[in-house]
């Protein structure tokens, strides 16, 4: 999980791989004045259609009607180039947009790779590997140029506020202004020392990122409160976690802790929170314990559907529920088995929700429900 910084500057200077990155230390100021890119006023596609070979690997939804897959097309044995599949109609029409060159995730460790996709709006995204790079291909005119960013550390993950994107790298967190390639490192000192930490969510401008001892939240993205946080006591002997952090608005925020025990099988507590974070408690039931956590979501505005996506050696499964914890239901995904990865679960309203399971080496489907998750149905390209 190391970076040099040294390094991640040097890296800068390859011919336009980097047209910025801040960093800020203990008093530091930006090492370069940032400059901003211009949002395009319309999406450009191509006039492609996807092929029909197309299968996902992951998801990002900026509403209930438009979003961007990231996927590929081919055979079981292909190495697979990156494509963007958008959609301004919930998914019954789908138009190829221009992605950056770069391969999905498994192909030769020599080929720029990604796994992940986020956009903000129709001009606004970012593709990464998640885990293993701390590389980011950005644009800022909905795919019809796009810019490599190398952020110091391995990106865990990224999420769009209304106003910036963020970034966890090597357990740092960095953000940007929509918009532009200015990177910085949040409160790199505060008067309770560096922030760190591994999970993010956001809800428009209010932010949260935490680990299993602290909690760091702003609402504006530029004043800062930390709060004390704590998984519940060990099960059997096996320590809780921070799995996830998703917020139904400003105030209503859930957090997941995880205890795994090997063979597909993790002890899990839910947790609500109805200020913020300043405090939580434990729902009044906890969610099934079979499963690895592969990811975990709330639904926006009103508090109260909480859902849980885990892989299992059979069916992965969604656990759902409608009442704040006091009662879980189970969704077992079709056509899943074996350990099939699970990501990208998101809600983009309060009933309106999508998923990924499984990618095109292994068949990628898009999931989606209109109905806060009572029921699911694949998207067909």
């Amino acid at each position: 999980m190391k970076t040099h910084i040294m390094k991640a500057l040097g890296a800068a200077g390859s011919a336009g791989a980097l047209t910025l990155l801040c960093l800020i230390g203990a008093g530091g100021a930006a090492s370069a004045s940032p400059s901003p890119v211009q949002p395009a006023h319309t999406v450009p596609v191509s006039a492609l259609r996807v092929p029909g070979s197309f299968q996902p690997a992951a998801a990002s939804f900026v509403s209930p009607t438009w979003g961007v897959v990231l996927g590929g097309s081919g055979s079981a044995s292909h190495v697979y180039r990156a494509q963007l599949a958008v959609t301004a109609d919930g998914g019954a029409h789908w138009s190829l947009m221009r992605a950056p060159a770069v391969w999905l995730a498994n192909a030769s460790s020599s080929l720029p790779q990604v796994s992940q996709v986020v956009f903000a709006n129709r001009a606004d995204g970012w593709v990464y590997d998640q885990y293993t790079s701390g590389h980011i291909w950005a644009t800022h005119n909905g795919g019809a140029s796009w810019r490599e960013i190398t952020l110091p550390g391995n990106i865990a993950t990224m999420a769009v506020s209304a106003h910036a994107v963020y970034a966890v790298a090597g357990n740092q967190l960095y953000s940007s202004p929509l918009g532009w390639n200015a990177w910085m490192r949040v409160n790199a000192r505060t008067r309770y020392g560096p922030m760190t930490g591994s999970i993010l969510a956001v809800s428009g401008n209010s932010v949260w990122f935490g680990s299993s001892t602290y909690l760091w939240t702003t609402a504006d993205g530029a004043h800062w409160a930390r709060y004390p946080f704590h998984c519940p006591a060990p099960a059997y002997g096996e320590p809780y976690s921070l799995a996830g952090i998703s917020a139904a608005n400003h105030s209503d925020v859930a957090f997941l802790c995880a205890a795994g025990t090997g063979m597909f099988h993790t002890f899990m507590k839910a947790l609500v929170s109805f200020n913020g974070g300043l405090s939580e408690r434990q729902t009044l039931t906890a969610p099934p314990s079979e499963g690895d956590v592969a990811a975990f979501a709330v639904a926006p505005g009103r508090f109260g559907v909480i859902s849980i996506a885990v892989v299992t050696p059979g069916l992965d499964n969604i656990y759902r529920s409608a009442n704040q914890g006091q009662t879980w239901t189970t969704f077992g995904i079709p056509g899943t088995g074996g350990g099939t990865p699970l990501t990208s679960l998101e809600f983009m309203s309060p009933t309106v929700a999508c998923f990924v399971a499984g990618n095109p080496a292994i068949h990628g489907e898009l999931m989606r429900t209109t109905n806060a998750g009572r029921t699911w149905y694949p998207v067909r390209f």
